[in-house]
């Protein structure tokens, strides 16, 4: 006589020989003897095919079937095929099961005729043999005494009550069918449409507060562990989740749930990827249309419902700028093309160099203060860096009368591109950089040069005025580059420095230095591309270099605050890193100036702390999707951001390297289930003892780690 099938038990099979027996066992002892397992070997390597089959000769309730190796989505929907029970239970073959989980599940489903069936578990780690007890399969919170409910009752956590695997699921067949639910063909993230759609399409779920699934980790051979292979498995499952939710009308109801579970799998993907390069695969398609169509990012703030998985993917669409900046520096180059060369008699004595990009509104006032000053034996060097406007031509009308003016055009390469450029062309013995929505005092050049000649100087240093064309100025920003102290009017460059900041008077804008055009290129050293705060490298390796330097006590140079300049946008990324970039330059430019006394050691040691202080000031002041952009970078530049910016207000001392390679010794052994309670203890210790290190400790840290000769 035939047994009548309640429960069809459907399990896929793949290299799992060491736990096979176990998982068969605990169902072979469930007090509930109505059931079938269907076994399907997707291609195993191992010996579970042979364990199988001898387990089928042991019972005529196993079922043994086998295929090609496709992945575990395609053997349950084989396993639904064959089905003869009312109910269908997937399951994982390296799990094992409480011996009343049929028998519990059966009697739910028949006494609420539930269409799905939700219950309990708990991790077992393989090695320690240690449960662990987590609150995350089952949200009975949530649900108290609501026995039976669907998306009508709790429309925002729905699909976030279970987490995604089947494995804590029964469903009625006559659901499935009817629904025509099936697992995807995917190497991963196989269930998450099958199990998300059923929860969201369901009238009635019920639950079972016990733990039945002992869900076992730490094993070296499972789909986590291979995840890095096929890493973007989670963007097809969510997407075919939204295209179906939308398709049968009901997205709407269960949208707010939907973001926060498709958010959460971004993170949990993200977080369970150790490959920088398989990373930086997964940030490049989340911006694909794929994925970025689900809008899962667009909404208010307030709209959803777990605020660190927002806070993180808005994060790596942060990286993701990142990698793009860096991409773009990358391609930097000295593709430029000269459209317009100055007719010149005679070697010029100054070459003014003018970046130009978008300011047709103030280019004129700039060329004007520039063309009419009274020294007249200088060239104008105008490179238009890709300027979407019509700064050319704006340049061009003014070349027809002035055949001082050469223009180089360029794609948009940045500031610091565009002066190189243009340094690169210079003939001048002396230079200028002139920014091209400022404006110059008419006989600044002239001043500046012959002061220059008589006193054979490298550089000299002024001053300058503030305005603003649409809003007034506070009074910090009117006297910011004016200085108050008075200084030497000749003296070594080292000195100036030192007195200028002494003062908190050293300014670093290359609009308000004027140099000889050898002693840069002696150094070697011109505008690091592709960052913002460029001057602060290259002022400060000129000045510290300097035999001679003057300083003259004038505003020479006049800078216009406008909406949506260098100086006025909004702090972002960037803002930190060109600091650290600074830091880094000169820091690296010193290691090789065996002249620098102890006292301009110190005095220079003080400055590069107060570039750091700037990044990190900067930096803490960022929302936490922007933090995230460090990651972007480079692995070597990505540990020294980490070391020296990206830390809570100061640098936490060498525990952290010790604390980082606990870490990672911890991440490691976790993922094999080698944890191990010692390993855990410490760690959490050194995390205190970083957390109660003081501010001075920075200090101390810079000094002990950076040392500067």
């Amino acid at each position: 006589m035939q047994m009548d099938v309640k429960i069809s038990i459907i399990i896929p099979v793949y290299n799992v020989e060491d736990y096979l027996k176990e998982c068969l066992d605990s169902l072979l002892r469930q007090t509930f003897t109505e059931f079938e397992i269907i076994c399907i070997d997707d291609g195993s390597s191992d010996n579970s095919l042979d364990i199988l089959k001898k387990y089928q000769l042991l019972d005529t309730r196993i079922t043994v079937l086998n295929q090609q190796h496709q992945f575990a989505g395609t053997a349950r929907n084989k396993g639904i095929s064959c089905a003869k029970g009312e109910y269908l239970l997937f399951l994982d073959a390296d799990d094992f099961f409480e011996k009343d989980m049929l028998e519990k599940i059966y009697e739910q489903g028949k006494k609420t005729q539930a269409q799905i069936i939700l219950f309990d578990a708990r991790k077992y780690h393989q090695l320690t043999k240690e449960y662990d007890e987590v609150t995350y399969y089952l949200r009975n919170e949530i649900l108290k005494d609501k026995e039976i409910f669907n998306r009508h009752d709790f429309p925002d956590d729905i699909l976030t009550l279970s987490n995604p695997a089947p494995w804590t699921k029964c469903f009625l067949k006559k659901f499935i069918l009817e629904e025509k639910l099936l697992f995807q063909n995917l190497a991963n993230t196989n269930d998450a449409y099958f199990t998300i759609s059923a929860m969201a399409i369901a009238d009635r779920i019920t639950w079972i507060d016990t733990k039945l699934v002992n869900y076992r980790i730490g094993l070296l051979q499972n789909t986590q562990s291979h995840k890095e292979k096929n890493p973007l498995c989670f963007i097809d499952a969510y997407r075919a989740i939204y295209d179906e939710l939308n398709k049968r009308g009901i997205y709407h109801e269960v949208e707010r749930s939907f973001v926060k579970v498709a958010l959460s799998s971004t993170v949990y993907c993200m977080n369970s990827i150790h490959d920088e390069k398989v990373k930086k695969e997964i940030i490049y398609a989340l911006q694909d249309n794929k994925f970025s169509d689900m809008n899962l990012l667009n909404y208010p703030e307030d709209f959803y419902l777990n605020k660190r998985d927002y806070n993180s993917v808005r994060g790596y669409n942060c990286i993701y700028k990142e990698y793009q900046i860096m991409e773009k520096n990358k391609q930097i180059c000295d593709e430029y093309e000269v459209t317009i060369k100055a007719d010149l008699h005679q070697q010029p004595f100054v070459s003014v160099i003018i970046p130009i990009y978008d300011v047709e509104k103030y280019l004129p006032a700039c060329l004007e203060s520039i063309v009419n000053q009274s020294l007249k034996n200088i060239e104008i060097i105008c490179v238009i860096d890709g300027s979407p406007d019509h700064c050319q031509k704006i340049v061009e009308s003014y070349a027809t009368y002035d055949d001082r003016i050469t223009m180089l055009v360029q794609r948009n390469m940045g500031l610091s591109a565009s002066r190189n450029h243009g340094f690169k062309e210079a003939k001048g013995e002396y230079v200028y950089f002139m920014d091209s929505d400022d404006i110059l005092d008419y006989n600044a050049l002239k001043e500046l040069y012959d002061f220059s000649m008589k006193e054979n100087l490298d550089s000299v240093y002024f001053d300058a005025s503030c305005f603003a064309d649409d809003f007034k100025l506070n009074e910090k920003i009117l006297d910011q580059y004016h200085r108050k102290f008075s200084y030497p009017k000749v003296c070594m460059g080292i000195e100036l420095f030192r007195k200028m900041n002494e003062n908190d008077e050293y300014r670093v804008s290359a609009c308000l230095q004027f140099n000889k055009r050898q002693h840069i290129l002696n150094q070697h050293v011109l505008f690091h591309e592709g960052v913002l705060h460029e001057d602060n490298a290259f002022t400060t390796i000129n000045l510290i270099t300097a035999k001679k330097v003057g300083y003259i006590h004038k505003d020479y140079f006049h800078r216009r605050y406008r909406e949506n300049s260098i100086m006025t946008k909004k702090e972002n990324f960037q803002n930190v890193y060109g600091y650290y970039i600074a830091f880094k330059d000169v820091y690296q430019f010193i290691q090789d100036l065996d002249w620098i006394y102890k006292s301009e050691n110190q005095i220079i040691f003080d400055w590069l702390l107060r570039i750091l202080t700037n990044a990190r000031d900067i930096f803490a002041r960022l929302d936490d999707a922007e933090k995230s952009s460090y990651l972007g970078l480079d692995f070597t530049e990505k540990n020294d951001f980490r070391i020296l910016v990206s830390t809570p207000g100061y640098v936490k001392s060498e525990l952290i390297f010790k604390q980082q390679r606990l870490q990672q010794t911890f991440d490691e052994k976790y993922e094999r289930g080698l944890i191990i309670k010692e390993l855990r203890t410490e760690n959490k210790q050194l995390k205190k003892s970083i957390n109660r290190l003081k501010p001075s400790t920075w200090i101390k840290y810079i000094k002990r780690h950076i040392r500067i000769k």
